[in-house]
């Protein structure tokens, strides 16, 4: 009778040894979330994507922009906008203090429509850039006049204000090139001309 016992006993312990198992790689074949590849079924997904990302990386491409767990590190940003990485690595601009969180302003998964970049112009307060719109620059009506695209970073949808160059010359013809290269060291920011030259007046 205990052989009978101990029998049983053991035959119960496999089948429970081998239910756990089963369950073990059945749970790392299949996740809990859908598969999580380059090539993702996207019928669950959030929703589609913005005009500037629909062709790059592109609806399919996930793990582009996502972790497995679904976060959007800003890493995963910034290997594709170097140009705002740099600015954040050097400390200047207006992204020089925002790069923990590109999602809070830059929300995807809207619609197509949606714009990436939620800017009023009328309400952006320019020192956030590090260049206060000072004498004759706070005076230039509209940012186009300065932002305009062949001085910005190229977009292939939508407009970017992340100028290319933001020193004197990349707008203002120097009348004397390579004799100065600071321009503030003469000319103020009220009016080119040199206070206390005779030929300015």
């Amino acid at each position: 009778m205990k052989q009978k016992e101990r029998l049983r006993a053991a035959f119960l312990a496999l089948i429970s040894i081998s239910m756990v198992f089963a369950l073990l790689v059945r749970a790392a074949s299949h996740p809990p979330f859908p598969a999580f590849s380059q090539e993702a079924d996207v019928s669950d997904g959030p929703g589609p994507l913005s005009a500037s990302h629909a062709a790059k990386p592109g609806i399919k491409d996930c793990a582009a922009c996502h972790t497995p767990e679904r976060d959007v590190l800003p890493g995963k940003c910034l290997a594709c906008h170097q140009e705002i990485a740099i600015r954040i690595k050097e400390g200047r601009g207006f992204h020089k203090d925002k790069g923990d969180g590109c999602g809070a302003c830059h929300a995807e998964h809207q619609s197509p429509d949606a714009g990436l970049l939620p800017l009023d112009p009328k309400d952006f307060d320019h020192s956030e850039t590090g260049t206060v719109l000072a004498g004759a620059h706070a005076r230039v009506a509209g940012c186009d006049r300065c932002h305009y695209s062949g001085a910005a970073f190229p977009r292939a949808t939508g407009k970017c204000y992340l100028l290319r160059d933001a020193s004197c010359s990349a707008c203002h013809v120097s009348p004397h090139p390579g004799d100065q290269d600071e321009c503030l060291a003469c000319h103020g920011l009220e009016s080119w001309r040199v206070d206390g030259d005779p030929a300015m007046k």
